[in-house]
Formats: structure tokens, C-alpha cells, sequence
């Protein structure tokens, strides 16, 4: 394939060029703009175009790489490159495409056609644009603001093809003078966000009103805040919302963590039973069966054994348990905690529970958490203390945190 590279000082000059030499149906394979001269080639000097082509026939037969001179859209009306004045608007920068299009606009028709040549003429000129547009925008959807956007997104460790589905629904439903306005569309990128973000009130199915015991088992890896998250719960069930309240624990391979859960029972004065077998958990369950809501905390196992998994969903199968909360912190690695939604999900879990909000230092991965097939979020943890530092999932205070936090909060 013969490859033409051609510059000129504007976009239209070196299009013209291109299909001068390589006729109507030349095909642009690359594009690019540069300074030449100056400073370092970045302070002063002239800006430059620059069209690698190749003739139609060098590609005859192949898959189209690059973009045909004359390939040419449909007119419309409500052509995106074309905007209609407003009264009393400042005038804004003009974006290279505009630029482009006056010096278009500007150049000799040349030979005979007339208005219908120049028309022709235009019509490349948006085509070449929309290409050039199509490979700066490469890195990320989005142009100006809304690109700055994306990089924030990024930033907050979202999935890049979650940031990039958020930021092309701003641009196709904002308005170009909205999308400048970062206030506006900081609030519409969280309300998104929010949309995207399931919760339940973790209360709903808890209470004296209801005919029967509420079993709720919490699972995940090691060091997640489990023990202390069960601590939480059942103080604030029990001293703030006055439920009878009883715990179990199956994580024998930690005394600590039974001394732990045993000093916070004597605190808040629940019963706390001890089981080291599936039959055991299903007896202290029926011993229970009084309470308005008993809370199991599960030994830690590692996402990667599968072994201890499938000894963890024996204890689930015999808690037939109203709801498993898969327990993941904040802090941990995205990658990690995607590993850990999808070994955890399949044991039955069906809410999700997140811990250490205040040790995160990005927040994407709140999003991750709720696209992940587990379940609504029910809670959220920030710190230590007990009672304190848990509430119920809040989907647009979690929703600020992705997008940089509320104004003046």
C-alpha cells in the first residue's frame, strides 16, 4: 500500500491537496495538527495539518482502514456541527471544526460547479471533520468539559466503559451550553450514577411487627470488618430500635475475634452462641427463634479457596438465612473485590454491605459493587466505633462521592 503524507497550514488546503494528487476517492488513513517553528515547537510558531492517504485502489478488495474523501453523509437539518445563533449568548471559542468550516468556506471553489461544487466541497470538509473529531476523541468520549469529566470518572477507578456509557448519555441529552456549565452537569453525572446505584432499606423486614425471626448472615474475606459490623447491627437493633436481638458465631479460628464478639454481647446484653457444625447452627438458630433478628458472623475466607467456600456454603445452607450479606471493604483493590463478588455472590447472598468508606481513597468501585449481580446495598460503614459509623446505603450521598462530593457540603 502506498502511503501520501501531505501538510499544509490549513485543513482545507491539505485536503485539497489530498485530492489533488490522489483523486476524490483517496483514503485518509491518519490525521494530525502541530505547531511548526517556535519555541519548542509549543510557544509560538504556526499551526499545521497534516493527511496521510493512500489511492482507493491500494485498498481495493480490503476491509476499509481509514475514512474515503467523498464518503459523505446524509444532509440534515439538525446537523451537529452546524448550531443556530441564540440571542444574547457570548460568543464561545470556536472548536477546530469551526474553524475548519470558515476556511472552507473561504477557498475558490476552482473550476466550474459553482455553488453545487463549494456545497460538495463543505459536505467532505464536515466528513473529514467528524473523522478528526472521531480520533481525538479515542482517548474517551466527550469533548471540552465533559471529556474533563470522564477523566475524573477515571480518576475514581470506574470501569472505563461505565464512565464512558455515563459521560455519551450527557452528550447526547445536554445541550452544548449546558454541558459548560459544571454545576448542572456535576448534579445530572450523579443522579446517573444514583440511578445505577440499587439499595433497600436494611430495616424493611426487621421489627416487632413481624411473625417471625429474621436471620441475617454476614460473609466475606478476612480483615473485611465482619465481627465488628455484626457488633454495630445488633447494638443499634437492640439500644435504638429495641428488638430482641440474639448472634451466633461460627468463627472459631479466631479466639480474638469470639472474645471480641463476646465483650460486645455483654455490653449490649444479646445471648451469643458458639457452633462449630452446620447441625450446631441449625439448633442454636431454633434455640433463637424468639428474637425479632439473629445476626451470624462467619469465619473470613479467602475468594481463592475453594475448599473453605464450599465448607462456608454448608453453614449458609443450614442458616437458611433470610438474607447473606457478601461484606466487602471500600479500601480493598477493585480487581480484588471484583474477585471477591463474583466467588462470594454464588453462595446465596443477595445484599451487599460495604465497610471502610473512610479508609478509601477512590470511590468508583461503590459502582462496580452495585452493578455486580449480589444484590441491593444495605449498609455502608465509615470508622470503628459501635454504634456508630454504620448506616443504611444512601444511593446518591454514594453517588457524590464518585463524582467529587455535594457543593458546600
Amino acid at each position: 500500500m502506498t502511503e501520501r503524507t501531505y501538510h499544509a497550514d490549513t485543513m482545507a488546503n491539505v485536503l485539497g491537496e489530498v485530492k489533488h494528487d490522489l483523486g476524490r476517492d483517496a483514503v485518509i488513513l491518519r490525521t494530525r495538527s502541530y505547531r511548526k517553528g517556535g519555541f519548542l515547537g509549543l510557544i509560538g510558531g504556526k499551526a499545521m495539518w497534516e493527511i496521510t492517504a493512500c489511492p482507493a485502489a491500494d485498498l481495493a478488495g480490503d476491509d476499509k482502514q481509514g475514512q474515503y474523501v467523498t464518503e459523505l453523509p446524509l444532509e440534515r437539518s439538525d446537523d451537529p456541527l452546524v448550531e443556530e445563533p441564540q440571542a444574547n449568548v457570548p460568543e464561545k471559542p470556536k472548536t477546530p471544526a469551526a474553524i475548519a468550516l470558515e476556511q472552507m468556506a473561504a477557498v475558490s471553489p476552482g473550476g466550474g460547479g459553482g455553488t453545487a461544487h463549494l456545497a460538495g466541497e463543505v459536505s467532505d470538509l464536515k466528513q473529514m471533520i467528524r473523522t478528526l473529531l472521531g480520533q481525538a476523541g479515542s482517548a474517551g468520549p466527550g469533548n471540552g468539559p465533559l471529556r474533563e469529566f470522564y477523566a475524573d470518572l477515571l480518576a475514581q477507578d470506574v470501569k472505563d466503559t461505565v464512565a464512558a456509557e455515563l459521560i455519551e448519555s450527557l452528550q447526547m441529552d445536554l445541550t452544548g451550553r449546558q454541558q459548560s456549565d459544571q454545576t448542572l452537569v456535576r448534579r445530572e453525572l450523579c443522579k446517573r450514577i444514583a440511578d445505577r446505584i440499587q439499595t433497600i432499606d436494611p430495616t424493611e423486614h426487621v421489627g416487632k411487627n413481624s411473625r417471625q425471626c429474621r436471620v441475617v448472615a454476614l460473609i466475606g474475606p478476612t480483615g473485611v470488618g465482619k465481627t465488628t459490623t455484626i457488633a454495630k447491627l445488633a447494638a443499634n437493633f437492640k439500644l435504638r430500635q429495641g428488638l430482641r436481638v440474639g448472634m451466633i458465631t461460627i468463627d472459631t479460628y479466631r479466639v480474638a475475634a469470639v472474645d471480641q464478639l463476646q465483650t460486645y454481647a455483654e455490653i449490649v446484653e444479646v445471648p451469643l452462641r458458639t457452633v462449630l457444625s452446620p447441625p450446631e447452627l441449625r439448633q442454636a438458630i431454633y434455640a433463637l427463634r424468639g428474637m425479632d433478628v439473629v445476626l451470624i458472623d462467619t469465619t473470613g475466607r479467602s475468594q481463592n479457596d475453594l475448599l473453605r467456600l464450599s465448607q462456608l456454603r454448608s453453614f449458609l445452607d443450614a442458616a437458611d438465612a433470610d438474607e447473606i450479606h457478601v461484606v466487602v471493604s471500600a479500601a480493598s483493590n477493585p480487581r480484588c473485590i471484583r474477585g471477591i463478588l463474583d466467588r462470594f455472590a454464588p453462595l446465596g447472598a443477595n445484599r451487599l454491605l460495604v465497610t471502610k468508606l473512610d479508609e478509601a481513597s477512590t470511590y468508583g468501585v461503590l459502582l462496580d459493587m452495585a452493578l455486580a449481580d449480589v444484590g441491593p446495598m444495605a449498609y455502608v460503614t465509615s470508622g470503628q466505633e459501635v454504634p456508630d459509623d454504620i448506616a443504611p446505603a444512601n444511593a446518591e450521598d454514594l453517588a457524590w462521592k464518585i463524582v467529587g462530593g455535594r457543593e458546600n457540603a
